[in-house]
């Protein structure tokens, strides 16, 4: 019997493959990376075979035992043909001819080599050996997994239709709860101020880590699926979604996105994800940061309403203490306290 655990082999060479791959989540990365270890491993298979085969052979005819074939990792046909090939009997690898009579003589005629670790170099061949074929075989199955996903017209991956939340109901529905959870408030202005205050750096917070997120998915949606209308279930407009990709291709505000057939290479090539859940993700990223963003400007108004109390009578706050107590610049409590005096700045693109 076998002291080798030859499946523990296999299973940890296997495993090998799988850690390497697991990571990689674009199957155009994935395939690529899974075609260079299968292409290792058919390349150390190759050198190794001639070796292991004539240690093998030579095993089997000087120091043959019953069952010697499990000690190598291989069924009792396979020892057998490994044995003819050397020896040059080999006619049909289906039905291999029986060992010789004289082993030791047949083994000395073809030139086998007989060292007093045979059995040693023969096994731990067959385990490097072993080792590569598992190694093959896992990258071979990824090959076909990765063939399969990117199957699709284009190169691009088949992707069911994306939700398309509603977006207006989403914002109401974020408005809504901010405004009931500050209305029920019975606090003094100033624990209100702070309390707003705390409530718009949470929103902003969220916007600022959401919409990576968001883009992320949208992204990967855009460049590398057959999914169309994306921008709706991104809750922004065609223009919108045109930019998002002009700056990931690193491209300027007036260039031309390229062709739907030519974006999953210009993508991979600017370094986009592939993220194979982003079709559950988009939806359900965008509605989080719909939702933050709309929390936040209902807490910047329930901030700015206690401004003016806490600047008046009897409290009297000035200026600076304010923007303090909301972590924020002067202006932006000037701009409030007095708007005809400071207005707010808009940007040309938002004025009408």
């Amino acid at each position: 019997m076998s002291s080798t655990d030859y499946d523990k082999v296999r299973a940890d060479a296997a495993a090998e493959v799988e850690n390497e791959l697991q990571g990689i989540s674009d199957p155009f990365e994935r395939r690529a990376k899974a075609e260079e270890l299968r292409d290792q491993a058919s390349m150390e298979l190759s050198l190794l075979k001639p070796e292991r085969d004539k240690l093998l052979a030579a095993a089997a005819l000087y120091r043959y035992s019953r069952g010697m074939y499990a000690q190598f990792g291989i069924k009792y046909i396979q020892l057998k043909r490994i044995t003819a090939a050397a020896l040059g009997t080999l006619v049909d690898i289906y039905n291999p001819p029986p060992y010789p009579l004289d082993r030791v003589k047949a083994a000395k005629d073809a030139g086998l080599p007989n060292p007093d670790d045979l059995m040693e170099q023969a096994i731990d061949a067959a385990v490097r050996y072993e080792a590569a074929e598992a190694r093959r075989d896992t990258a071979l199955g990824h090959l076909e997994a990765a063939h399969e996903a990117v199957r699709t017209a284009g190169g691009r991956m088949k992707a069911d239709a994306v939700e398309r939340p509603d977006f207006e109901q989403v914002r109401q529905d974020a408005v809504d709860e901010i405004r009931k959870e500050f209305a029920t408030l019975a606090v003094a202005p100033d624990e209100r101020l702070l309390l707003a205050a705390q409530a718009v750096d949470q929103a902003e917070e969220e916007v600022a880590a959401l919409l990576p997120e968001r883009d992320e998915a949208l992204l990967s949606l855009a460049f590398y699926t057959t999914a169309r209308g994306i921008y709706e279930s991104a809750g922004i407009s065609r223009t919108g979604l045109a930019r998002a990709q002009q700056k990931a291709l690193g491209l300027p505000r007036d260039a031309k996105i390229p062709t739907r057939a030519e974006q999953p290479a210009a993508a991979r090539a600017a370094g986009v994800k592939y993220l194979k859940d982003a079709a559950q993700e988009l939806p359900a990223t965008a509605k989080a940061y719909e939702g933050a963003k709309a929390r936040q400007s209902a807490a910047i108004e329930i901030r700015d309403a206690v401004l003016p109390v806490l600047a008046a009578e009897p409290y009297n706050w000035g200026v600076d203490k304010l923007a303090e107590a909301i972590d924020r610049d002067t202006k932006i409590v000037r701009r409030v306290l007095d708007p005809e005096k400071y207005p707010t700045y808009v940007p040309k693109a938002a004025r009408p």
